[in-house]
């Protein structure tokens, strides 16, 4: 097969590079091709060459041809069309449909054979304003009508496929090029090391990762200057600030960085990756794909906003990456990192494997989507009397689709919960529902930590008019002072609230003699809500407790890439493992006493537990010596683990649904449980599975010895594997909650239902202050925040100092604050605000003459309204002096 590949710049010559590198691409020839008429693409080429082997990069055009830039580009298809034909091409590979030359290349060629487009950058980025007018040309990346369009991850995904309502791309989910199969990447995305402790108060070393937005026109050449002199004026006063220009920026725009004052200009041609980027105490951009370069090299990276700018990189939930809307925000997080060495991440947002799939093949993914990519017949409109969906199926089966086409499911849904990363077994199965959720249905996800959020106010702003409000586990009703609350607004509200329930017995029992008074509370909620369990036991101590109807949806894990099974036959020495932290309610007891009685009588079998321990350890719990404790493992670890175990052990007294006990089933070892654990539901009579009905470790022990005698049934583990697998738990979820789901029934929208959702999306958005504008306070101590207070004020920055002010006001109310809050306010026009702030200042105390006196400064810049504010304040303030001097002539003063 004869493939060509349209290269326009660095980046595609390395991708190329690693599609050649796929298993099978020896099979193929590939035919590097080019259009370029300045030499800067070939100039780039050349630099990159060596990556390409022998193979030449061929131009469309002559350098210097005497052509304009309309002619150039006009000429751009037909030549890549001549190309095409002789050279017998099968297929086509580009990066850009939306490029002024990739545009062309896919008008040319999309209808004549198989053009595959590879996502080649971050895409995913958000608007603030959604008009009806033209958008950001990444809006429209792969609507030129491929054949297939292999992307990074399924936020990419949603977005092409739920685009439009009418949009129908053949979309592949494969991961990045050089980015899903790296795995410091993968250790940073999952388990972000802290950053290096540096001592406070040293100068920062910040580079500013400029974008050519004013060449792009994202932003007017004059604003994109203003913002970018701006923030480097408020990030000076914490270090010394570089600034590093894109590839792309033209001449005018380098000429100007030129004449900074004070700032360091880096070299434009040289790429920034992990090991430049070390040199650097913080980072700034405005978006850019760059985030993957500081997540891998550790340093914290500000994503900064400014109001005027329409394109929006999202919030992503990790330590390292934080988003800002304003100068002010920007002088804080840097002001922070300086004062205190800590940096303030994003602790709310989408967790990065909504953008980022990660892969160890995605090479031969996209290879495998090129070979097997046909030309699509082009979309027509249906004939008179015809309808668009063709009919299928049994009358019952066309009936029930008819009633669904009259119907507007939900097309929003928040996620509300207390942190939301791969480390803990609770945000697991929500984590890679909506993960596939993404991938296959039009609804928009949000995920609300609740740890963000100081007010009930807040959360419900955030939430906006989002059609259904998942809950994931009971944890935010017990350890949030927001949790109860929240979900009572909800209800009351008339919204869809559903909860799902991950606790047990065990943990309701502990949460209910360590915060008695919010468990109560949510009892009480209990019943007003639609509650979702991982297992039929859970179910029914859930009906005990007032829940009319819970759904069993059970659970799910992400799928690895690859797994090693275990061999199916044990050794000599067998090896039996246990996956959890090392505390007495997951049997660390029982597990040790069960080794201490194998080795008592003998047996040579190797025992393991993998997991970090916890301080719920009692004084007369067995620690044995005959176990290997492992501590915490990574993924990757604990699968070559149980890969190398013949069974897994959970000694768990109890678990309603452990993630552990399925993946042990994926890699096929044998599993005993005691048989009070949800998984005796789902495995009992299961060939390879056996379960023991007294907590005793004589009973585990001969069910140990039992279950090692036998052999695991493949079809019945591939059943229960089945189960839980992303597929089903996904359309388990997604039936419950009322959602949209998969496959080719996708409720269609009808174009005033969109109208109006992106009207409602516009007017939202439209004060900026929407959700992919963050307005939050940088968390810090408050004299930290009362010195952010005092240089906004100083710098004239009247948003930021309001912002900074009010959530001073949240937690104490100085004086100080309290005047500057009502002078801020009596200078926007606000009387009402500011006279409730002098109120407040007048009763908090202080030195009684000089708090008058500054009433009465305020007051006068109120007009009219604040006349008789500033005749009392005069009193007072000459009563106060009066008195003081007073006092201090009877001392003798």
């Amino acid at each position: 097969m004869r493939i060509a590949v349209f290269v326009e710049n660095r980046n595609g010559v390395g991708l190329t590079s690693r599609i050649l590198g796929a298993p099978g691409a020896g099979e193929h020839t590939f035919l590097p091709v080019t259009a370029d008429l300045d030499g800067d693409v070939g100039r780039w080429i050349d630099e990159e060459a060596s990556r390409l082997g022998d193979r030449r990069v061929r131009n469309l055009f002559r350098e210097g041809e005497a052509l304009t830039h309309a002619q150039f580009l006009e000429e751009t298809g037909p030549r890549i069309s001549e190309f095409a034909r002789s050279e017998s091409v099968d297929r086509l590979i580009l990066f850009n449909d939306r490029s002024q030359r990739g545009s062309r290349v896919a008008d040319a060629l999309t209808g004549t054979l198989p053009v595959v487009l590879v996502q080649d950058g971050h895409l995913d980025f958000h608007y603030k304003k959604l008009g009806p007018g033209l958008r950001d040309q990444n809006w429209y990346y792969g609507s030129s009508g491929p054949a297939a369009v292999c992307v990074w991850g399924p936020a990419t995904a949603h977005h092409l496929l739920y685009r439009t309502p009418d949009a129908d791309p053949v979309v592949h989910i494969t991961g990045a090029l050089g980015h899903s199969d790296d795995p410091d990447l993968v250790r940073a995305a999952h388990q972000p090391a802290p950053p290096t402790a540096r001592p406070s108060r040293e100068p920062l070393r910040i580079v500013f990762l400029d974008q050519p937005l004013g060449d792009q026109r994202k932003l007017p050449a004059n604003q994109h200057r203003e913002y970018l002199r701006t923030a480097c004026e408020a990030l000076a006063e914490f270090g010394e600030v570089s600034v590093k220009p894109h590839p792309s920026t033209l001449s005018g725009h380098l000429d100007w960085l030129g004449t900074l004052p004070g700032i360091t200009v880096l070299d434009e041609s040289t790429l920034v990756d992990a090991a430049g980027l070390e040199a650097f105490d913080l980072a700034v951009t405005f978006f850019s794909t760059t985030y993957l370069q500081t997540l891998r090299a550790g340093v914290p990276l500000v994503l900064f906003s400014p109001p005027p700018l329409n394109i929006v990189f999202p919030a992503v939930n990790h330590a390292l990456l934080r988003n800002v809307g304003s100068v002010g925000e920007l002088a804080d997080v840097a002001g922070q990192l300086h004062r205190t060495g800590k940096f303030a991440g994003n602790n709310t947002g989408e967790p990065l494997t909504h953008f980022l799939s990660f892969h160890d093949d995605v090479a031969e993914r996209i290879l495998t989507v090129v070979e097997e990519a046909e030309v699509r017949a082009p979309r027509t409109a249906p004939g008179p009397g015809e309808t668009s969906l063709s009919p299928a199926g049994t009358r019952a089966e066309r009936a029930l689709q008819a009633v669904r086409d009259q119907q507007t499911p939900p097309r929003s849904m928040a996620v509300v919960g207390l942190g939301f990363g791969y480390t803990t077994g609770v945000a697991i199965p929500v984590l890679t529902y909506t993960q596939a959720l993404l991938a296959q249905s039009p609804v928009d996800v949000r995920y609300l930590d609740l740890s963000a959020y100081c007010r009930t106010e807040d959360v419900l702003d955030a939430l906006g008019d989002t059609d259904v409000v998942l809950v994931n586990s009971l944890a935010p009703l017990w350890r949030s002072a927001l949790g109860n609350e929240l979900v009572d607004e909800l209800v009351s509200a008339g919204r869809k609230v559903f909860l799902y329930a991950h606790e047990t017995e065990h943990v309701m029992a502990y949460e209910a003699e360590h915060h008695t008074l919010r468990h109560k509370e949510m009892l009480r909620l209990l019943p007003r809500v639609r509650v979702l369990c991982v297992s039929s036991a859970q179910a029914d101590m859930f009906r005990g407790l007032g829940v009319a109807a819970p759904v069993v949806v059970y659970n799910t894990v992400p799928q690895d890439s690859h797994r090693v099974r275990a061999r199916p036959t044990p050794g000599g020495q067998p090896r039996i493992v246990m996956v959890g932290s090392m505390q007495d309610r997951k049997g660390l007891d029982l597990f040790s006493r069960v080794a201490e009685l194998a080795h008592a009588k003998g047996l040579p079998w190797r025992f393991a537990w993998i997991g970090h321990r916890t301080p719920r350890i009692a004084s007369s719990t067995l620690v044995s010596d005959r176990v290997t404790w492992m501590g915490a493992l990574s993924r990757t670890r604990v699968r070559e683990e149980l890969a190398a175990s013949d069974v897994f052990f959970l000694s768990s007294v109890d678990d309603p649904m452990p993630l552990s006990v399925v993946e042990a089933v994926q890699q096929r070892l044998r599993v005993i449980t005691y048989g009070r654990v949800g998984s005796r539901e789902v495995l009992d009579g299961v060939p390879g599975y056996r379960s023991f009905a007294e907590y005793t470790p004589q009973a585990a022990f001969d069910a140990l010895r039992s279950v090692l005698a036998e052999q695991v049934s493949e079809d019945d583990y591939r059943e229960v594997e089945e189960l839980f697998d992303i597929p089903a738990f996904t359309a388990r979820m997604t039936t419950a909650l009322g959602l949209p789901g998969p496959g080719p029934a996708r409720y269609p929208l009808s174009a005033s239902s969109a109208e109006s959702a992106e009207s409602a999306e516009s007017e939202e958005t439209a004060d900026g202050d929407g959700p992919e504008n963050p307005r939050a306070v940088i968390p810090q101590q408050l004299r930290h925040l009362n010195e952010d207070f005092k240089r906004h004020v100083g710098a004239g920055n009247v948003e930021d100092a309001l912002r900074v002010g009010t959530e001073i006001l949240r937690r104490r109310q100085p004086v100080d604050v309290l005047i500057g809050m009502a002078e801020l306010r009596a200078g926007r026009g606000q009387a009402k605000e500011a006279c409730r702030l002098l109120a407040a200042a007048a009763v908090v105390g202080g030195d009684r003459g000089r708090v008058w006196s500054e009433i009465s400064r305020v007051a006068a810049l109120l007009g009219p309204r604040g006349r008789a504010i500033r005749q009392l304040a005069r009193k007072e303030s000459v009563r106060a002096q009066v008195t003081h001097h007073s006092a201090r002539l009877r001392k003798g003063d």
